[in-house]
């Protein structure tokens, strides 16, 4: 019984497809246009509602990505559901999540702006090729095509593929259809000057839409179809209008009109009584809209529809099309267990370091997301340009394949930041910060960062930093530091003296970083400390003051915190304390973040004072600012034994565009701290209170604040502040 079964399948499956066979073959084309590209999807599901088969996909672009996933056998419930619940937001930054930086670049990049990085290679100052180096871009595409389960190949796809992309060394067309498909997707995705280029085949390779953006001659050439159906979501030329506002929309321009002429090319390979053009009328919706990908999907299917009539004549019966989708339906992959680990990085000690850093377990499936934390951890340290990953089948083991990507433009790098700080007191401060950073100096990781700063507060600093081992547990730190900077006395809510105020210091420390969590060091400090007077009365020294300060100190800082400047969740403690022959200082702070929906709440505590003896001027703590007592001015307070406690509510109203981290948030702030010890403000007894309303945005250039406070017996301040602090 069986066996005649499968003998009258035998017969049936060949007529099947010979009756598939009597019917157009049919080529679908993709074009590209970044977010545009969801389209597409939209397409895709009114060509399943008609029962057309396809014998062959090419794309470029965005169109690419929608053609691999389709090549795979995705259907559209299945593209749509992926581009509608995708993070975006995430996909677009490369960086790890802010918890997951090692401490050390926690500090460097809070200190100088991320985006203003500049290497020096071989005595050459060179850029970044891109905004992104599209790290999280091809996590995305490994998943969705199923790569991190197997080994995805164009060439061993039920369905034909050819992705177009762009040589920017030769400038010509290169087709893709063989080779690592997830490759060959981020390849032609890769808009110049936004996402990294590519290596690929000795190619280096940018975004096809520059050479080919409907790519209906590489379709010919793939399956000869009877009939080309061409989708084409490009970008409409800017109008006369746009095109003024700015230096950057003139040359979106020019790539449109490259774009344009390429597209226009392509069409006329199209036999209008035959083929079938579509061209979605996405109106508004641009490149970057990525979060409308649902709106786009629908736009795309509306397009479709409209053509029902040309489309229907290229349908097949309800039994061809099952027969059809039968050859095309995903294949069921069973994970297989990893049986080795290659590491494609330099010399045996990088891959022994590099290794020593992944979880993955020899004999046991892929763990996707450990492996993706893993990568981004190490790209958290801020050597590398990119991480990439490959399932590969060698001699019937598989084998995965980390490529982590040095990069380029170091290992030496300038950094930059600048900040501005104003209050309607008539007071402002501005510094412009930067630094030569030198990595890698030897094979344990050793740094050294030579920093500079002018403005209200000019400064020079030189920190070397020696861990012991690879992996950075134990480690060394040598400081050195000048500080020339502008000191101001209050009485009474206002400045009564000016001085400058300068410090030599000379620091040893022995320190052990707890991973991600945090850093412990013990180090012996040398401090000369001098006080000139600029301007009114000698408040607080005399014309001129010099001391010198020996002693120890020890510190423990920890940070939690899930973003740079304005976390949404996390926690973050400090904990330093010094100790002289005269005084000691002990310096504490909490603080935590909770979210809940579109609310954070961020509580902060802190405590300053002297177990023994009394804190000098110069030394002491400091209490008024954005965000620690905002109702009074930077430092307006001086003195000893500080208790503060503040607690913050802020709504969020808004993200940054995409590929820009951050948002916006409106907080209202409720604030409290004294000093049992004041130099200046010293009439302020027992507890200052302060209330205050703001706008807070974490900005490419660092953390911004526009805000009013009031402090009880304080007039109202209106206080901006914007760069790194």
């Amino acid at each position: 019984m069986i066996a005649a079964l499968l003998a009258a399948q035998m017969l049936v499956l060949p007529a099947a497809h010979a009756q598939i066979a009597k019917q157009p073959t049919i080529g679908l084309v993709l074009g590209g246009g970044g977010a545009r590209g969801a389209a597409h999807v939209g397409v895709i599901r009114k060509l399943e509602e008609l029962r057309i088969p396809i014998s062959c996909v090419v794309g470029t672009s965005m169109g690419g990505l929608v053609a691999g996933a389709y090549s795979t056998g995705m259907d559209s419930a299945q593209m749509s559901q992926a581009l509608n619940t995708a993070d975006w937001r995430d996909i677009f930054q490369d960086a790890p999540n802010f918890t997951e930086l090692s401490t050390r670049n926690k500090k460097v990049v809070q200190d100088y702006i991320p985006g203003l990085e500049v290497g020096v290679k071989d005595g050459k100052v060179k850029a970044s090729p891109a905004v992104l180096g599209g790290q999280k871009i091809k996590f995305f595409i490994n998943k969705l095509v199923r790569a991190d389960q197997a080994e995805q190949r164009i060439d061993a796809q039920q369905l034909p593929l050819a992705l177009i992309a762009t040589d920017i060394v030769s400038g010509k067309k290169v087709v893709l259809n063989k080779g690592d498909l997830p490759s060959a997707m981020r390849a032609t995705m890769s808009v110049p000057g936004a996402i990294a280029p590519v290596k690929y085949n000795g190619h280096t390779l940018v975004d096809g839409g520059l050479v080919d953006n409907v790519p209906v001659g590489e379709a010919r050439t793939l399956c000869q179809p009877d009939v080309i159906i061409a989708v084409n979501v490009g970008s409409p030329l800017l109008k006369e209008e746009d095109i003024e506002t700015s230096p950057l929309s003139v040359t979106a321009q020019m790539l449109n009109i490259l774009t344009e002429q390429n597209v226009e090319r392509s069409l006329a390979q199209l036999n209008p009584k035959v083929d079938v053009y579509i061209r979605p009328e996405l109106k508004d919706i641009t490149a970057t809209d990525f979060l409308l990908s649902a709106k786009t999907i629908e736009e795309g299917y509306a397009a479709a529809n409209a053509l029902t009539d040309k489309l229907k004549t290229l349908s097949v019966s309800t039994e061809q099309y099952a027969a059809w989708q039968a050859t095309m339906a995903q294949r069921r992959i069973e994970p297989k267990p990893i049986d080795a680990v290659q590491i494609v990085v330099g010399d045996k000690e990088q891959t022994r370091e590099f290794q020593a850093q992944l979880s993955q377990p020899i004999g046991a499936p892929l763990n996707t997301p450990q492996l993706e934390a893993d990568l981004l951890k190490a790209y958290g340290t801020g050597k590398y340009a990119n991480m990439d990953y490959q399932l590969a089948t060698v001699k019937d083991k598989n084998i995965l394949r980390v490529t982590p990507a040095e990069k380029a433009w170091g290992p030496n790098y300038i950094r930059s930041g600048i900040n501005l700080a104003w209050e309607n007191s008539g007071e402002s401060d501005y510094n412009l910060r930067m630094a030569y950073h030198m990595t890698q100096l030897n094979k344990r990781g050793g740094e050294l960062i030579a920093t500079g700063q002018i403005g209200t507060n000019n400064q020079l600093g030189l920190n070397y930093y020696q861990p012991f081992s690879a992996n950075q547990r134990w480690f060394t730190e040598l400081d050195g530091s000048f500080a020339n900077n502008r000191t101001d006395f209050y009485q009474d809510n206002k400045i009564q003296t000016k001085y400058r105020t300068g410090q030599t210091e000379l620091n040893a420390a022995l320190g052990y970083n707890f991973e991600r969590y945090g850093t412990f060091k013990i180090g012996a400090v040398q401090r000369w400390q001098t006080a000139d007077l600029n301007i009114g009365p000698p408040e607080i020294f005399d014309s001129s003051y010099h001391k010198s300060t020996q002693g120890w100190y020890a510190s423990a800082q920890f940070d939690r915190t899930n973003q740079l400047y304005f976390p949404t969740k996390g926690w973050s403690a400090r904990m330093q304390y010094f100790g002289a022959s005269d005084y000691s200082k002990l310096s504490a702070e909490l603080m935590g973040v909770y979210s809940l929906s579109d609310f954070v709440f961020t509580g902060k505590a802190a405590y300053v004072g002297s177990p023994k003896g009394d804190l000098p001027f110069l030394d002491g703590a400091r209490l008024g600012g954005v965000n620690f007592l905002s109702g009074l001015s930077s430092g307006q307070m001086r003195g000893g034994d500080l208790k503060y406690a503040g607690l913050r509510v802020e709504r969020i109203i808004g993200k940054m565009p995409l590929g820009i981290r951050g948002d916006l948030r409106l907080g209202l702030g409720a604030e409290a701290g004294k000093m049992e010890q004041r130099y200046s403000e010293t009439q302020r007894a027992g507890w200052v209170r302060s209330l205050g309303l703001y706008l807070g945005a974490e900005t490419p250039i660092g953390p911004a604040y526009l805000g009013v406070a009031k402090a009880n017996g304080s007039d109202t301040r209106v206080y901006l502040f914007i760069g790194t602090p």
